[in-house]
């Protein structure tokens, strides 16, 4: 009697885990069917104050924007540590040439100033993604987030955490023709 009640508490733990992880990848699936962007369906609007050196806006973008072309693009928030961790490889991919777009995902606009005021700012074009939408229809599940769409809307280059100047070098730069 002692075996099968252990087998049977066993048994249902094991069965609610498996439901439990079950019902995890079906809410990644149903955010997913409520996410109005897509790779080929999406506009950010620019950063407001966010200026290159002459002065001038820089500008957000769309799926239109990047429609058959090769771009690179970083999600990224002022509050994640990993993102400040690769945010120096970035500046420095952008200095050797790269063209980065980037978006601003699940981070107050404000935050997002003036963390690209102090560290600098790698992106010829900047997208606010208030609610964190374009990462997770690309297919990522945090930030940061890299990827090449070439042409876009198709993922060539898909990287989630950050990402170290030699393997953007490595990877992305080929890609981009650098």
């Amino acid at each position: 009697m002692a075996i099968s009640s252990r087998r049977a508490v066993l048994l249902g733990a094991a069965g609610l885990t498996l439901g439990g992880l079950g019902a995890w990848r079906g809410r990644d699936r149903l955010a997913n069917l409520f996410n109005p962007f897509a790779a080929d369906r999406f506009d950010l609007p620019p950063l407001a104050g966010l200026t290159d050196p002459a002065g001038r806006q820089i500008p957000g973008f769309s799926a239109a924007d990047i429609a058959d072309k090769t771009v690179f693009l970083n999600a990224f928030a002022s509050w994640c540590p990993q993102c400040r961790e690769e945010h120096q490889a970035l500046v420095d991919f952008a200095r050797a040439g790269a063209t980065i777009f980037g978006v601003a995902s699940a981070d107050d606009p404000e935050n997002t100033l003036s963390y690209l005021r102090a560290f600098g700012n790698p992106y010829a074009r900047l997208g606010v993604d208030r609610r964190g939408l374009l990462y997770r229809a690309l297919g990522a599940r945090g930030i940061p987030a890299s990827f090449v769409l070439a042409p876009g809307p198709r993922i060539a280059f898909k990287h989630v955490g950050p990402i170290a100047l030699a393997e953007l070098q490595a990877s992305v730069g080929p890609v981009l023709k650098l």
